[in-house]
């Protein structure tokens, strides 16, 4: 039995005891704290932790955190015991208090501004960004005026990548401290401002609460935090960003999120798809359109026998499939690199065949890349999991239709018995929050759409299973949802509006309204 402060360690039993009762730790807290209990008073590298406790699993730094905090949880007042060594790893103390301290004095003494935390090595790489020029001027003007930027979008439109290029040209152009915190697989709530001191090699001392810790450390100096994949946990977030932005006055917070965190003092940016050339666009503007450049950019990193840099190699047939694949992905940033992904080995035209309903099985994301991150149908189930039950009902039933619609066409396909208007609307206005919904704005009038390639997703998603028989609306078959839809007329305001300032008129039917009135006659 080994004895550390109040707690004893039994390496065979594999538990932890306290005043003779067994802690709760699970299996890969213990397998950390036995390989600290076999080095004691001795440095264990990050990296040491990793390959030994996820040795065949690749894991963010995140997951190491969350044990460690547990370990010291589970050590109470003696978690001191685990001292983080900071940018490096952690050391069990064993008696001999002189090593730590001098480990811990020598980290803080080689690391800039005096702040162990503050280290741009923490930021994932820069890479270049396709069509986010403006966007990336326009976030780092909105940080000089407020402390807390939010950037919103769907999944994989390229949120991270645009906070990690502002936080590099920040970090250049104004030796900003940068502390970036990745927050998509850590599940539990109360775990994030863990993972933020985790990030800012913060440790607890007793008698002062983790915020507080934070808190100190961040007042240091003028820092920026990046708080990427906010969504899962918005309601954590949001309240630890209002405590922080009050007792940090010199933070400045950087968040990116499928929805706002909605607190005060928060400025959003929605970060938007890629621009795409319309129908009918000449070859010089299908080239030089932003979804084109990226797209073609990662087909010839891929296919070494595709047409180089000079665009002349390729021919009309191809630039015309090109143009078509970028229209039916909408201009995002990952549908566009898996659909290269699968181009490499595809090629142009069974590309565009394969896509006609089937882009749920656009897959090919980076190895690196996390999870909802290696499939389209994975992204937008990342984003399925976050709805509550009307929002889900109504994006289902909405999905039936393609092309844009107003509130009222919305409404009318959605609501049913099980379903009121009121309810209707409210799911709408939470499915365009949390950016499920392209909104279009048109004058005093807001239309959405479904990206087409989440209407896909969805539809895939709530496919009966064989032999089921089940129906999107309790009222009857979908065709019969669309028909009502179809013959509903536009709101009163809207016709007056348009008649008399001539107001474009919006899609009146879509194609599915027009396949139900042809068969129906």
């Amino acid at each position: 039995m080994i004895s550390l402060g109040q707690a004893h360690v039994s390496l065979e039993l594999r538990e932890v005891f306290k005043c003779g009762t067994p802690l709760r730790i699970g299996a890969r807290a213990f397998d950390i704290l036995e390989l600290l209990i076999n080095r004691p008073g001795r440095l264990v590298t990050k990296d040491e932790i990793l390959q030994k406790v996820w040795p065949e699993t690749v894991v963010e730094e995140n997951n190491l955190q969350v044990h460690i905090s547990a370990l010291r949880k589970a050590l109470g007042t003696d978690r001191d015991l685990i001292r983080t060594i900071p940018g490096r790893g952690y050391m069990l103390i064993s008696g001999d208090e002189e090593l730590a301290s001098n480990a811990l004095a020598a980290s803080v003494l080689s690391s800039p501004f005096g702040c162990p935390m503050l280290r741009k090595s923490d930021l994932p790489h820069d890479v270049a960004l396709i069509g986010r020029v403006a966007a990336l001027d326009d976030a780092c003007q909105a940080l000089e005026s407020t402390s807390l930027l939010t950037l919103t979008g769907s999944g994989g439109i390229g949120k991270t990548s645009l906070a990690v290029a502002v936080a590099h040209r920040l970090s250049r152009t104004q030796s900003a401290p940068v502390c970036f915190v990745a927050l998509g697989q850590l599940s539990c709530s109360e775990r994030v401002i863990d993972a933020v001191a985790y990030a800012l090699e913060v440790d607890g001392v007793q008698g002062q609460s983790m915020l507080d810790a934070v808190v100190a450390r961040l007042n240091d100096a003028a820092t920026l935090l990046v708080l990427d994949n906010c969504e899962h946990l918005v309601e954590a977030v949001a309240t630890l960003c209002a405590q922080l932005a009050q007792r940090c006055p010199t933070l400045k917070i950087l968040a990116t999120s499928r929805e706002a965190l909605r607190i005060n003092g928060e400025r959003s940016m929605n970060v938007v798809p890629l621009d795409v050339p319309g129908p009918g666009a000449d070859r010089t503007h299908i080239l030089h359109s932003d979804a084109a450049q990226l797209f073609l950019i990662r087909l010839r990193a891929l296919d070494s026998c595709f047409p180089g840099d000079d665009s002349d190699g390729l021919d009309d047939q191809s630039v015309e499939l090109i143009a078509q694949v970028c229209r039916t992905l909408d201009g995002i940033p990952l549908a566009l690199e898996m659909a290269a992904a699968r181009a490499s080995a595809l090629g142009l035209y069974e590309l565009c065949a394969s896509l006609r309903g089937d882009l749920h099985l656009l897959a090919g994301g980076l190895r690196s890349a996390p999870e909802r991150h290696q499939t389209l149908q994975a992204s937008v189930d990342w984003s399925y999991r976050l709805l509550n039950h009307d929002e889900r009902r109504v994006l289902g039933r909405i999905a039936l239709l393609d092309g844009r619609f107003t509130l009222d066409q919305a409404c009318e396909v959605a609501q049913s018995q099980d379903i009121s208007r009121t309810q209707v609307m409210d799911a709408i206005v939470g499915l365009a929050l949390k950016s499920l919904l392209a909104v279009l704005t048109e004058g005093p009038f807001k239309f959405y759409r479904l990206l087409g390639a989440t209407r896909t997703c969805i539809v895939q998603r709530l496919k009966p299973a064989p032999g089921t028989a089940t129906s999107t609306c309790s009222s009857g078959s979908s065709a019969q949802c669309v028909e009502r839809l179809a013959i509903s007329a536009a709101p009163a305001s809207l016709n007056t509006l348009r008649a008399s300032q001539g107001v474009p008129e919006p899609d009146h039917f879509h194609r599915n309204h027009q396949r139900v009135l042809a068969t129906s006659q």
